[in-house]
């Protein structure tokens, strides 16, 4: 039985590995996983809001002189957004050759390295790392024995007292499984169990997206109802850009206001120090 979930979990990684290899084969930008389906004009206007609440939460857990690791780098974002608050030691990773090459000529200055950070074996020490970021990676992970061992590799990685700075749904109800959405979405009680398994504490957790992005984490019919139609408008590029302009400073406003959203929230863990 053990062989056969281990070889289920290689299949469905090989499989995840190549439909990302093809996903950013070339000219990745630095939205490259947005939300598909919408117009590139709004998904740059929601990342115009994930890059500050992303820097307003990041900013506050290091200095110019630490170590930076982000994981699943994908077409670059977190990367620009460390740079952007003055981080000199960063390093890029991703599970995907053609991401890696993609950093590695984007960011001159930044060394990229192939890694799946759900494997046993990585290029890195234990205690490698003051902060690490994981954006939009995570709920990517579909089988949960990777899922929870990322988590352990992250605690494993950063130093006593470090951060991990990511992304998730922390679903209220039952974890969500879909092969077409290219992920699993689990719940907000199966993330902290798993992340106080690797030593880490969740120490805060805020929306990201409130009425940008899918709300994945409510079943209100009126929320739910706005979506529909507004996905079926942003597909339109001069729609998506204004839907995108009007909806910026409303998005900032909620996320800021708001402790609890109905869509992807923003979370930051500390290594527990040892005693």
């Amino acid at each position: 039985m053990r062989f056969v979930r281990t070889l289920s979990a290689m299949i469905n990684t090989n499989t995840e590995r190549a439909y990302w290899e093809q996903r950013l084969g070339s000219n990745v930008p630095l939205n490259a996983v947005g939300y598909r389906g919408l117009s590139n004009a709004f998904v740059a206007w929601s990342y115009r809001v994930k890059a500050r609440r992303f820097q307003k939460y990041a900013a506050q857990l290091v200095t110019t002189n630490s170590r930076i690791l982000d994981v699943g780098s994908g077409g670059g974002f977190a990367i620009d957004n460390w740079q952007r608050l003055g981080m000199r030691d960063i390093t890029g990773s991703d599970f995907t050759d053609a991401s890696v090459s993609a950093l590695n000529g984007r960011f001159p200055g930044v060394s990229c390295v192939r890694m799946d950070i759900s494997e046993q074996e990585l290029p890195f020490a234990e205690g490698s790392f003051d902060a690490i970021s994981c954006i939009d990676v995570l709920y990517h992970i579909v089988d949960d024995d990777r899922y929870a061992a990322a988590f352990r590799n992250f605690g494993r990685l950063l130093k006593p007292g470090g951060h991990l700075i990511f992304t998730e749904n922390f679903l209220h109800a039952g974890t969500m499984r879909g092969a077409q959405l290219h992920g699993v979405f689990r719940s907000l009680g199966v993330i902290q169990s798993l992340a106080r398994d690797a030593g880490l504490k969740l120490k805060s957790r805020r929306p990201l997206f409130v009425l940008m992005n899918i709300p994945m984490d409510s079943s209100n019919p009126l929320l739910r109802f706005y979506w529909k139609a507004m996905n079926r408008l942003m597909k339109n590029p001069v729609l998506g850009y204004v839907a995108g302009a009007l909806l910026y400073p409303v998005e900032l406003l909620a996320t800021s206001l708001l402790r609890e959203g109905p869509s992807t929230e923003i979370a930051v863990a500390q290594k527990i120090e040892a005693p």
